[in-house]
């Protein structure tokens, strides 16, 4: 049987941004040794830039430099060490209204062969609203340029935009989309919205996509925003629930994962009555009261060994860093842990470099807070 699991707590009490200062070291030293191997004590959180605008996809590149989108259109190479911002490009059509804006981002896999910079944003095409496009760039002088729509049209509004990416080993785009403020559209194979989207790296339709001539992969989501292939294949996502049932969800191609009609594990009347009109996927985690899931990652490294080898998640509302730990087989969720516990406001994305480094893009205290307040700090050790 399967089981719910839920967390209890209440709306966060809006709190300042807190970071451990070189004070806070001096008076209480710390004993553990640079993750580095330098001996020398070291912050547990560093803050890297705080002087950004809505930070939401946060990536390490193949130039090593962390890539950011700001969700006002900009996109910016950040150096890992020094915090310094190159500003590559700034999409002028870009329409920021309330979680909309310039959003997902991922790298060509042979970057150097093909300098391809993939990113998601929202825009008002002035008749019918808010839309969302995929689109390609080329890097080249240390800016983007030559934009090359793969995907238009895809529905989108002020709230429920998806636009995780991720390139698959064998070169096929994942993109997700939330439904746009339109749940029964997430049922609506004709539409893009509430999906999970598989494409080829030019846009076109795979020829092994579940339902022929469709960019589906799965339907029934609601809004998802954390993304990650796992090293075993298997494809995890985060989703926000309503007011109830986050879930991860495991995905399978062509599978329904039961929005608007089923939430969380198959556990009503009315949801197992649907279940049997439709092949329908029960989510493998879920959080009730809501907590806002966003990011998520699968850490593989030893600097942090509390993470090793589980889905590492950024969480907005509850301003957390969740670990889970999977199964043998990648099909349940069977331990919890959290960290950082309202420290550093809403936390919206994550990103890891080779050598196992840790930076997490920060939300501050609102999802409406467009100041040019916001950072990205680094997890240099667990406190």
């Amino acid at each position: 049987m399967k089981k719910i699991f839920k967390i209890t707590g209440i709306i966060f009490i809006s709190s300042l941004l807190f970071y451990c200062s070189d004070s806070d070291n001096s008076t209480n030293p710390d004993p553990d040794p640079d993750p580095d191997g330098g001996g020398e004590p070291v912050e547990a959180v560093t803050t890297l830039i705080n002087t950004l605008n809505v930070p939401w996809e946060l990536i390490w590149g193949p130039d090593d430099f962390l890539w950011v989108t700001e969700r006002n259109g900009k996109i910016s190479r950040i150096d890992p060490d020094s915090g310094k911002q190159t500003e590559v490009m700034e999409i002028t059509s870009v329409a920021q209204v309330q979680e909309s804006g310039l959003l997902g981002m991922v790298h060509h896999p042979d970057f150097n062969t093909n300098p391809f910079v993939y990113v998601v944003y929202t825009y008002d095409n002035g008749t019918s609203g808010l839309l969302e496009r995929l689109v390609r760039y080329r890097f080249e002088n240390n800016a983007l340029s030559n934009e090359t729509t793969l995907l238009d049209n895809i529905p989108a509004n002020s709230i429920h935009n998806g636009s995780r990416l991720l390139i698959t080993p064998d070169e096929h785009l994942i993109m997700t989309t939330g439904d746009a403020g339109s749940a029964n559209s997430s049922q609506d194979m004709s539409s893009l919205a509430g999906k999970i989207l598989r494409l080829n790296l030019d846009g076109s339709i795979p020829n092994d996509n579940p339902t022929p001539g469709s960019y589906v992969y799965s339907y029934g989501h609601r809004n998802a925003q954390g993304l990650v292939l796992h090293p075993n294949g298997s494809l995890y996502i985060s989703e926000h629930g309503p007011s109830s049932d986050d879930e991860i969800n495991r995905i399978e191609a062509g599978k329904n994962y039961g929005w608007p009609d089923i939430r969380g594990v198959i556990d009503t009347p009315n949801e197992e009555a649907f279940a049997n009109t439709t092949t329908t996927v029960e989510s493998i985690y879920n959080w009730t009261p809501t907590i806002a899931p966003s990011d998520l990652i699968y850490y593989t490294s030893d600097r942090i060994p509390e993470w090793k080898n589980k889905l590492v998640m950024t969480v907005l509302k509850e301003q957390q860093v969740i670990a889970l730990t999977l199964n043998a087989d990648g099909t349940e969720v069977i331990n919890e842990e959290t960290f950082f516990d309202r420290k550093y406001g809403r936390l919206r994305d994550i990103a890891i470099s080779p050598s196992g480094r840790v930076f997490i893009a920060t939300n501050g205290t609102s999802y409406q807070d467009n100041s040019n307040t916001h950072s990205i700090i680094e997890i240099n050790k667990i406190e």
